[in-house]
């Protein structure tokens, strides 16, 4: 009897923190988000404007339903209309079950005015089968998820399956979807990567992406690595939106005799505001201290120029 009621209370304490991960995960994901800064920057992506809100609101505690809405800029009809229901599952997952519409015209314009859903119920909707992602919480304030393997079949442009992947922060969304031929070629979708969209609602200063060039002698490699450990395990950079570009022992040396103590690390941020953030936080002052004394470093901040044009298609 004992481990029956230990047992409901372990389901209890799972589903409450599941809730929980559930509503950061839609405080994140409901908004209006565009691709315009990427767009600036990199010829190769468009301007898409995703509206997302959340509709059928209930008290379940371990499902939200959501409507997603996606215009290119100056079209006159989005280019995708899709229903998800997100589902939080005991393990601290999400699952994300994607839906079509039918006459999805009578619904245009529901992120806005949920309301545009009523009369209809779930039963309204076609599951797009094996199309379901699976959705992880990566640290504070970030979500990542997927589709999984090949089972999301797929026939736009001759395509046999589509594999989605996504990164979800509180300043800007990832989406990269791609669609490949049975032998696993790409046939439609971004190759460089994802389309990134900020919130219409963000700042927009932050668009002049740096790199932090880390560059001295290490004496102390285990000591470092505990440094190391602890500037991971913090997510600070997943806050700030940075992250490695490279780092040593060099692949070769082209070009003068670096010592066998040589210590470089790259890392990317999406403006010099952010690098800041990271470098003069409370939180960054207290794990630096673990690499005093195990290496010596000069730290610099250098702009990060745009893709020339040799390299655009």
């Amino acid at each position: 009897m004992k481990q029956w009621v230990f047992g409901l209370l372990l389901l209890g304490a799972a589903s409450a923190a599941g809730a929980d991960i559930l509503d950061d995960y839609m405080l994140l994901r409901l908004g209006s988000f565009s691709s315009e800064v990427q767009a600036r920057q990199d010829s190769r992506y468009g301007v898409a404007i995703w509206h997302i809100g959340e509709i059928w609101a209930d008290e379940k505690p371990q499902e939200r339903w959501i409507y997603v809405e996606a215009w290119m800029k100056d079209a006159t009809a989005p280019y995708m209309q899709r229903v998800s229901r997100v589902t939080a599952a005991a393990d601290g997952t999400l699952s994300a079950r994607r839906y079509l519409i039918a006459q999805p015209e009578r619904v245009l314009g529901a992120w806005a005015a949920p309301d545009k859903f009523v009369g209809l119920t779930p039963d309204d909707l076609t599951e797009i089968q094996g199309c379901e992602a699976v959705i992880t919480r990566a640290g504070r304030g970030r979500f990542e998820g997927g589709t999984v393997g090949n089972r999301c079949g797929n026939a736009y442009k001759g395509a046999s399956y589509a594999i989605s992947r996504s990164v979800l922060t509180a300043e800007d969304m990832l989406n990269w979807d791609r669609g490949f031929s049975a032998d696993g070629e790409l046939v439609w979708g971004p190759a460089a990567g994802g389309y990134r969209f900020r919130r219409l609602d963000a700042d927009s200063s932050c668009v002049d992406p740096v790199r932090m060039l880390v560059y001295g002698n290490v004496y102390d490699r285990a000591q470092l690595g505990i440094y190391g450990r602890a500037l991971a395990e913090s997510g600070l950079y997943a806050r700030v939106n940075g992250y490695y570009e490279a780092t040593t022992p060099a692949l070769e040396v082209f070009e003068g005799e670096p010592p066998d103590t040589r210590g470089v690390i790259m890392a990317r941020f999406p403006c010099l505001e952010k690098a800041r953030e990271f470098w003069y936080s409370d939180e960054y002052a207290e794990i630096r201290k673990l690499r005093e004394g195990a290496a010596d470093f000069e730290v610099l901040v250098l702009p990060a120029p745009p893709l020339p044009a040799y390299l655009e298609p």
